[in-house]
């Protein structure tokens, strides 16, 4: 299965909304990766909670700066992971499609959300450790100026 490249780069720089000195934000990240299958991240469980507040894929794609065809591609990639469809789409007709998220779709989102809840409870102290030691943090902010 084809899976979608990562984005990866550099951070932009500090901007008037973000002022340098600005407190670093640390953030942990949870992808579940099923092998060939493919994976589960947050932009897949975003894109999954959009569709089942708005009940359609195409306004869940506009919510998140994508589009039509992007966020239906990355439905019908979801759906294939599992056994069972996630997101049932209907298709359009006089009063338009709509989509929503199976009884599995559901599930599926709980439980991610519980893994991802799980998970910065358990990292909570190390991330607070490993940002703590970030540049413009308390004594280490001093260390590289002269």
């Amino acid at each position: 299965m084809r899976q979608a490249p990562r984005r990866r780069g550099r951070r932009p720089a500090p901007t008037d909304a973000q002022p340098a000195d600005a407190t670093p934000r640390a953030a942990l990240t949870i992808r579940v990766d099923f092998g060939p299958s493919g994976y589960l991240g947050p932009g897949k469980i975003a894109l999954m909670e959009l569709i089942s507040q708005h009940g359609s894929i195409s306004a869940a794609g506009k919510q998140m700066d994508m589009s039509y065809r992007r966020a239906w591609l990355l439905v019908d990639e979801i759906n294939r992971i599992f056994r069972e469809p996630l997101v049932e789409k209907q298709m359009g007709g006089s009063g338009g499609g709509g989509a929503s998220l199976t009884r599995l779709g559901r599930d599926v989102v709980s439980r991610y959300r519980a893994i991802e809840g799980a998970a910065a409870t358990a990292a909570a102290a190390d991330i607070r450790a490993l940002k703590a030691s970030l540049p413009g943090r308390g004594a280490g902010q001093d260390r590289n100026r002269s």
